[in-house]
């Protein structure tokens, strides 16, 4: 027999696939220009109705085979992986938090984040009002929970979200003629202050962290494809210095062949970075909802 917790959870699975099935169309939509209400669910190829049994999440991207039932174009493999995210997200929520007030709060909050992470991997866009509405959504609920203090602690975690990504956005124009992250990024980094208060600066270290996880191998890439040799030569020299100094020998020697490798490295790289031209903004903002995920379900 099934008990309560399980049947929950088996129904918050089911309430993950639906949503993350329409955050898909929002988050084309929002690209798009168009209503995500009207028209109704349609190939972004042939623009085909679709069928009801062609929007049951997952199981529709199987049995269509990854095709378009009319024109057989490909379907594109965001669609059952955002509701794989989605499905997985609520779950964690449930079981983390259970059934209360911080679980619905915080159930709005991966939606947002999960829209906007779309859009900005798609199409490095993100739509300002939804952070907005997320930051509105932390200062109610740190109001709701923890009185005065808790609104205050949320206005406090907004400015410092808004202050260290203006600061760091506005680094690059040390090196270039841009800012070196977009402003929505700002607005997302405020959100996340006034939903985490005061604790904004260990999200965002985690999504720091996070995009050099990420960001680091893309960047290398570009620079072997556009045959910037020596960055990638000394990228990995300075990675071989570090773990020479963690693992091995930590002595001066070491330490200033890492310091030697890592200011050749940063010379190389805003070297490079001055010579290209149109250079365009990286996304930044899954870092920041990486970040602020680990925040909320493994150190909160």
């Amino acid at each position: 027999m099934i008990d309560s917790f399980h049947y929950i959870l088996f129904w918050i699975c089911i309430l993950g696939l639906c949503l993350g099935s329409f955050y898909n169309v929002v988050i084309l939509r929002t690209l798009s220009g168009e209503s995500i209400v009207f028209p109704p669910s349609k190939c972004p190829k042939c623009g085909n109705k679709l069928l009801f049994w062609h929007n049951i999440p997952v199981i529709s991207y199987i049995l269509l085979g990854g095709k378009c039932y009319f024109c057989k174009e490909k379907i594109s493999i965001q669609y059952p992986i955002v509701e794989i995210i989605t499905m997985l997200l609520f779950a964690f929520t449930f079981v983390k938090f259970g059934i209360s007030l911080k679980a619905l709060f915080t159930l709005f909050w991966i939606s947002c984040l999960i829209i906007m992470t779309g859009t900005d991997l798609k199409e490095q866009l993100v739509d300002c009002n939804i952070a907005i509405a997320m930051g509105i959504s932390g200062i109610i609920f740190n109001a709701v929970t923890s009185g005065m203090g808790g609104f205050i602690n949320s206005i406090i975690g907004l400015l410092i979200g808004v202050i260290i990504l203006e600061i760091l956005a506005r680094s690059g124009y040390l090196f270039t003629d841009k800012r070196a992250m977009g402003e929505a990024d700002t607005y997302v980094a405020g959100a996340l202050g006034a939903i985490f208060g005061k604790e904004i600066i260990l999200v965002l270290l985690l999504g720091f962290i996070s995009s050099m996880i990420f960001i680091l191998p893309i960047f290398f890439y570009n620079q072997y494809k556009n045959n910037n040799k020596m960055t990638c030569i000394l990228g990995v020299l300075f990675a071989l210095s570090v773990v020479i100094m963690e693992a091995a020998w930590q002595n001066y020697y070491t330490l200033a062949f890492l310091i030697i490798t890592g200011i050749a490295l940063a010379y190389s790289i805003i070297k490079n970075i001055k010579k290209v031209e149109n250079r365009n903004y990286l996304p930044y903002v899954p870092a920041l909802a990486v970040g602020a995920l680990i925040f909320l379900f493994f150190i909160v």
